[in-house]
């Protein structure tokens, strides 16, 4: 899975990736990203790339409770093309979040240690996303399968990392099978991890330190 991330500013997005159309948002660069707070999202705008804002949790556009559904954080890819809730995002309005790493928890005998998983490299990347409207607010999910590589030691779920190449495929509104492009593109082996301090467990803590590797005791 992927309940928390970081993400970068606003101008290395657009750097990054030749954004041609962005939002007013500034999108400030932040550490500890949280599930229901607005994140940068990229998607098709026109036929052009566009930087634009959504709530992290996505909310189908036929959703008539007033309060939002639960755990539509991440989208399982296994189940996606074929669930009520996802099934219509696949289709038709797939989105990229641009990321620099996420956190994950591992389950040890004394609690769960977090770690920070990130490119080898270092190189910014976009998770793979699934994107709605609800009442005129954008709504997102970051779609998630199977770890594999190195992500593996630590959980059995990752987020689908798709490699800059692969962009364009993900977004394309012609793309047939949503899936099988997933599955055949996402990234996994080029990834390496930490321990980091705990205090990333608290959504309020933010700043370049939550990422640091975690000092020997």
């Amino acid at each position: 899975m992927c309940g928390r991330y970081v993400s970068p500013e606003q101008a290395s997005i657009e750097r990054a990736w030749q954004v041609r159309r962005s939002s007013g948002l500034g999108f400030p660069r932040r550490f500890n990203v949280q599930p229901t707070t607005v994140v940068p999202l990229l998607a098709l705008d026109a036929g052009e790339l566009a930087l634009t804002g959504a709530r992290w949790g996505l909310i189908p556009h036929w959703w008539k409770q007033e309060k939002p559904p639960t755990f539509t954080i991440n989208a399982r890819l296994e189940e996606a093309a074929g669930k009520p809730m996802w099934r219509d995002p696949m289709r038709r309005t797939r989105c990229l979040l641009p990321a620099e790493g996420w956190y994950e928890w591992q389950a040890l005998a004394g609690g769960k240690q977090p770690h920070y998983l990130r490119r080898s490299d270092s190189r910014p990347f976009c998770f793979a996303g699934l994107m709605s409207t609800w009442n005129e607010q954008l709504t997102c999910a970051i779609l998630t399968k199977a770890a594999d590589g190195p992500a593996a030691e630590i959980h059995d779920r990752m987020p689908v990392v798709l490699p800059d190449e692969a962009h364009s495929g993900w977004l394309d509104p012609g793309l047939k099978d949503a899936a099988e492009f997933a599955r055949a593109h996402a990234l996994a082996r080029e990834f390496a991890h930490y321990a980091v301090s705990k205090r990333v467990n608290n959504a309020r803590n933010e700043g370049p330190e939550l990422r640091e590797p975690l000092e020997p005791a």
